[in-house]
């Protein structure tokens, strides 16, 4: 190498690597621990785009998926598509019922459930959107694996 070369990498090697050392420290929390996420369409309304067309939540990848528990709301994979995701609301976990809701049964319980009622199997959780008429969730393609769960919603940023 060069010898003018050498001079610069001397001079500025501490400032290359506190960038690369804040750039992977930052990629590293926000892929392992803290993310935000843009929340559009009306399937959480009124939690969530009530007022507005997105929301910013705040979502913590720590959490192991054993921990949640119904009534939160969480960020999963999408079981129709590849590489989405889907916000909703935790309804029931492995072993309790869910209910078939004559106003809006969806075409999975419409086939799947026993006198009304429909137990969720283990490994999985029931999910479903504050807004039943608006939402697409485990009323049309059932239970979803706890292993497609990527998050907790801890709390809304923007947004209504």
């Amino acid at each position: 190498m060069s010898k003018r070369i050498l001079e610069w990498l001397n001079k500025h090697l501490p400032a290359i690597k506190d960038v690369v050392g804040v750039s992977l420290g930052a990629y590293l929390f926000t892929s392992r621990v803290l993310t935000t996420i843009t929340v559009t369409g009306p399937s959480m309304a009124p939690t969530y785009n009530a007022n507005s067309s997105t929301s910013l939540l705040l979502v913590d990848l720590v959490t192991p998926v054993t921990k949640v528990e119904p009534g939160e709301i969480v960020l999963v994979h999408d079981p129709r598509k590849a590489n989405g995701f889907i916000v909703k609301r935790v309804k029931a976990l492995a072993g309790q019922f869910v209910e078939h809701d004559m106003d809006n049964p969806g075409t999975y319980l419409a086939k799947h459930s026993y006198e009304g009622k429909y137990s969720v199997p283990t490994g999985y959780c029931w999910l479903e959107g504050d807004n039943p008429s608006n939402s697409t969730d485990s009323r049309k393609f059932g239970p979803v694996p706890l292993g497609l769960i990527r998050g907790r919603i801890l709390c809304k940023l923007l947004g209504s």
